[in-house]
């Protein structure tokens, strides 16, 4: 067998380290697998509280009287009476509201009567009223509604609505004792009610 010669012997090792090397990455990066890059995970913060839009709450008063538009208004949760003779159109240029407390506060179902002001000087006392009221302002025989004239002693929904009536055809009354005129209301019952009825 023919010896090999030195050179020949070199050649040969650096032959099998390159194979062995070859070898080795190759087994290596079979074995590696690259560890991945974990997602993001959402955290629930419990300091952060879901907030629900809010909705304003609404109140309905029934505003009458000396008003431009004596109606049902739909106003804000914490509106006061000037808030209600606002939206009413205003007052008219013959309301007392000297009588009206403009800064008390609403609530739902109230009624809010803007009273006229008197031939003799004298304001009438509250200006709203609500359903569990013992006191009344007084009415308006002039601007009244059949609801408002209905609530005075001796006066039900026939003789409130011939007070209507008799206003459409003579226009308004010139003094309270003409109240007297109207069908169905005579001198005593208009005793009863002169200290409850203004213009």
């Amino acid at each position: 067998m023919e010896r090999l010669s030195k050179h020949q012997i070199i050649v040969l090792i650096v032959a099998v380290l390159a194979l062995g090397t070859g070898a080795g990455l190759f087994v290596g990066s079979r074995l590696y697998k690259p560890t991945p890059n974990p997602l993001p995970q959402i955290v629930n913060d419990p300091t952060i509280a879901d907030v629900a839009p809010t909705v304003p709450v609404s109140i309905n008063v029934y505003v009458t009287g000396a008003v431009l538009h004596a109606a049902v208004y739909m106003l804000p949760e914490g509106s006061i009476v000037r808030d209600a003779v606002a939206a009413a159109g205003g007052a008219t240029n013959d309301a007392d509201l000297i009588a009206v407390n403009l800064a008390a506060r609403l609530e739902d179902g109230e009624q809010v009567t803007v009273p006229v002001k008197s031939p003799d000087g004298a304001s009438t006392v509250v200006s709203s009223t609500s359903p569990s009221s013992s006191v009344h302002a007084r009415i308006s025989i002039n601007h009244g509604t059949l609801a408002d004239l209905d609530t005075l002693p001796g006066i039900g929904p026939a003789k409130a609505q011939a007070i209507l009536d008799y206003r459409a055809q003579h226009g308004l009354f010139k003094r309270l004792e003409d109240l007297q005129n109207v069908k169905g209301i005579g001198t005593k019952t208009y005793e009863d009610l002169k200290s409850l009825i203004t213009l």
